[in-house]
């Protein structure tokens, strides 16, 4: 990690969300204010297999998430360039869970700081905090900023 203040790489969880939307608009202006990169991440959890569930295959189910992230990444790339923000964006598959899939690739990527909503879009949601946001707090390994 950069020496405490300075950020030089942030990362934002994306799952189309309002509460991820307006972290992602946060971390725009933290990597504008810090100039440092941003990556816009979305991760895809893929389903185990169950006799109880039937699910499209992996492909399509993958290919349709990457459609829907797209949008959202478009959305967040024009706010970013009106901030003059360079945002990379990226998209991952994960059958553990979407916070293993964040926190595996902060470490990766080296980041300084992951910024996430406080809830996301499933159905069930914690009193106080998401169950994702909750998780990526519990196992980073760098600074995290919960925005709701």
């Amino acid at each position: 990690m950069q020496e405490i203040g300075k950020l030089s790489k942030i990362l934002v969880a994306i799952d189309g969300s309002e509460p991820s939307m307006k972290a992602a608009d946060f971390a725009i202006s933290e990597a504008k204010r810090n100039n440092a990169k941003l990556i816009a991440l979305n991760v895809i959890c893929l389903p185990t297999c169950s006799s109880d569930y039937v699910f499209l295959p992996y492909a399509e189910m993958v290919d349709a998430g990457k459609q829907e992230a797209e949008k959202w990444f478009e959305i967040i790339r024009h706010k970013a360039q009106q901030s003059n923000v360079e945002v990379n964006t990226d998209v991952v598959t994960e059958s553990r869970s979407a916070t293993a899939g964040i926190v595996d690739y902060a470490e990766k990527e080296k980041v300084d700081m992951i910024i996430v909503g406080t809830t996301g879009r499933s159905a069930i949601k914690r009193v106080l905090l998401g169950n994702v946001a909750s998780g990526v707090v519990t196992y980073a390994t760098c600074p995290v900023m919960v925005i709701r």
